[in-house]
């Protein structure tokens, strides 16, 4: 090696160095920390889990993306059943696998836990996300692994990355008020969800119109979903507690141009599924003006709606048994 490409290799490797040791020192020293944990959407994981590792069984416990997190008034289905319940949604990008696993050592004998998944989910989800949800709470690293180091070290670096955007965010929007369930715009922050853990911030909120189009991509499969649900109903089944599987909320608009495909989703799940499903999917489509803001969330008034509809069947399901 000659003498001039050693400098150069020399240099260089000291310029990388001090440019992933000042975002790495940054990120550990980040001064807007502790105001995230209390204002991030993602932080609302330490108030479910709080929620879901106190409450006494038999108890109601409801996991999906965001479509459970919008569209459910856990009060309503307290009510009805007479037992304490719990929304664990957040969203959908978490992937199937992250979502159950977070709830396989908090629930007991005789738990009921109502699934409802949106068409468009996968097992794995987004790594990112599911990180950045573990800085907010630590357990949430048992939840989910990596493919290979370079996967770990890619997904670690774009953290960084993120929580560098968001300090430089902070700094030139810092006269920002803190957003709350009482303003008619924003949604997702901590403070969004009330004591079950329903998302309420947008109860307020103008819905949007008209609602954006979903596309389902016709090669779309939940062969994997499937699968995780698949052993995750069987482990718990041999622990006596329930599980049931409803479908999504989607808007009236959307569902007239992707019932194929959600049909032959259906069919996917009918043919594979180890676990009851409960009811059709047309069951919760919902017309245009009782959605928020696309296809799988809905309004206040929508979301009434739609869990009356959800205790209507789950009376038919358990009047069946008995």
């Amino acid at each position: 090696m000659n003498k001039n490409l050693k400098t150069f290799l020399i240099k260089t490797f000291l310029l990388l160095f001090l440019i992933f040791g000042s975002i790495e020192t940054f990120y550990q020293l980040n001064p807007y920390k502790k105001n995230e944990i209390e204002t991030s959407y993602y932080a609302t994981i330490i108030e479910k889990h709080t929620r879901l590792k106190t409450l006494k069984s038999p108890k109601i416990v409801l996991m999906a993306g965001s479509n459970f997190a919008y569209g459910i008034n856990s009060e309503m289905i307290e009510k009805a059943f007479n037992q304490p319940v719990v929304n664990m949604a957040i969203q959908y990008d978490f992937g199937t696998d992250f979502m159950l696993k977070q709830l396989e050592n908090e629930l007991k004998q005789g738990d009921l836990v109502i699934l409802g998944f949106e068409y468009i989910v996968d097992s794995k989800g987004k790594i990112n996300d599911k990180l950045q949800l573990s800085t907010f709470y630590p357990e949430a690293k048992n939840w989910f692994g990596y493919e290979d180091l370079i996967e770990y070290f890619k997904e670690h670096f774009k953290l960084r990355i993120s929580a560098l955007k968001l300090y430089a965010d902070k700094i030139f929007n810092n006269n920002q008020p803190e957003p709350s369930v009482d303003d008619t715009e924003n949604m997702f922050f901590r403070r969004a969800i009330n004591q079950y853990g329903d998302l309420i911030s947008h109860l307020n909120n103008p819905s949007l119109t008209p609602i954006p189009r979903a596309i389902i991509d016709d090669k779309k499969s939940l062969i994997e979903p499937i699968e995780d649900i698949n052993i995750f109903y069987e482990k718990m089944r041999k622990k006596g507690i329930k599980v049931v599987y409803v479908f999504p909320s989607y808007a009236q608009s959307s569902y007239n141009f992707d019932k194929p495909i959600i049909k032959k989703l259906e069919i996917e799940l009918r043919k594979n599924a180890k676990f009851p499903i409960l009811g059709k999917p047309n069951d919760f489509v919902f017309a245009d003006s009782l959605c928020q803001d696309m296809v799988y969330h809905l309004n206040k008034t929508g979301r009434d709606i739609r869990t009356e509809k959800l205790i209507e069947i789950l009376k038919k399901t358990t009047e069946t048994n008995d």
